[in-house]
């Protein structure tokens, strides 16, 4: 028997108590700066991700394709700029809207006596 391995009696599975809370309000300020570390790190990751894309269609030769096409040079600081102009409209946006959701839930959730979330308790 390994010491990670944990034996499980039949009444001790059968006593897990399940325990039913009420959600009914979010903290606003909690979800405003959750939602900007998460949309920093989506946009990191969109200036990260546009870079290599750009680097790989540009070892492939699509910049010169693209120019004899269009007659529009695409280079790395136009790509770089783009990306992190995208990235800082949805760090705003991302932001706000999280906000907004935030103060929406705690109206209805206030009208509406919140939401019921069960929990229980696996040992």
């Amino acid at each position: 028997m390994s010491i990670f391995s944990r034996s499980v009696k039949r009444s001790e599975a059968s006593t897990a108590k399940q325990v039913n809370l009420k959600l009914v309000k979010v903290n606003f300020w909690s979800v405003v700066r959750f939602a900007f570390v998460l949309t920093v790190a989506m946009g990191i990751g969109l200036v990260v991700a546009l870079t290599v894309v750009f680097l790989i269609m540009n070892a492939a030769g699509f910049s010169n394709l693209l120019k004899s096409f269009i007659g529009i040079e695409v280079s790395l600081p136009a790509v770089l700029s783009v990306a992190l102009s995208l990235a800082l409209f949805i760090i705003l946006v991302g932001t706000i809207l999280a906000g907004v959701w935030a103060a929406i839930f705690n109206v209805v959730a206030r009208i509406t006596g919140g939401v019921s979330v069960g929990f229980t308790n696996n040992n």
